[in-house]
């Protein structure tokens, strides 16, 4: 994503991309950071981020903030999975998304009523219910890297919530489906949902 430094959610994604590459974040000034998280409703205790803290929604508070500052939309005057709505999907998320493109795109599917916003939150592993992505591999950060441990528990999210694996269109559909087969049991819509998704790929569903 591109980082602007406006929000913690983008300097702490900065953070845990420079790491994960091995590169140096000793530069990072983390003391306005978190006097801002201070003023937030994320605990911090002693300039640590409290064990329950919970950044998807810190990451939700601020991707509502940068939603606000960009232009406003038309969107399709149809609902569901129409021909209209994905062709405007495909207009407006194409290539790479960044985090806040994934949460727009996967918003708008809400707006357009193919999927719920609880449904959309718990598949990217934002809502309640914590779905997690199996086997990334943990972010390790050593010699000169300097690890901050107040950052663990965002490295930790990022390093395993589903929609970090959704970078592009294609991908964000196919996490949302994977959660709602996880998720069939809680969601009676949960198939029609499904179905809809693989209208949008144009893949058999599984």
């Amino acid at each position: 994503m591109e980082v602007r430094n406006s929000s913690f959610t983008e300097k702490a994604y900065q953070y845990y991309q420079l790491n994960q590459q091995g590169k140096d974040t000793r530069f990072f000034d983390w003391g306005s950071a978190f006097r801002q998280l201070c003023k937030m409703s994320m605990p911090v205790q002693n300039g640590f981020l409290d064990g329950d803290s919970n950044p998807g929604l810190q990451i939700l508070e601020d991707y509502e903030a940068w939603k606000a500052t960009q232009p406003p939309r038309r969107l399709p005057g149809s609902q569901g999975a129409t021909e209209e709505n994905r062709a405007y999907l495909r207009e407006h998320f194409s290539g790479k998304l960044d985090l806040f493109q994934r949460l727009d795109a996967a918003d708008t599917m809400v707006e357009m009523g193919i999927i719920s916003r609880d449904q959309m939150l718990e598949s990217l592993g934002l809502g309640k219910l914590m779905l997690r992505s199996a086997g990334n591999a943990k972010i390790v950060c050593t010699g000169p890297v300097g690890h901050d441990p107040r950052l663990d528990t965002w490295t930790n999210f990022f390093s395993d919530a589903p929609f970090m694996r959704a970078d592009t269109l294609d991908l964000l559909f196919r996490v949302l489906d994977s959660g709602m087969k996880f998720f069939s049991n809680k969601y009676d819509t949960a198939e029609e949902v499904r179905a809809v998704l693989n209208q949008l790929t144009g893949r058999i569903p599984a």
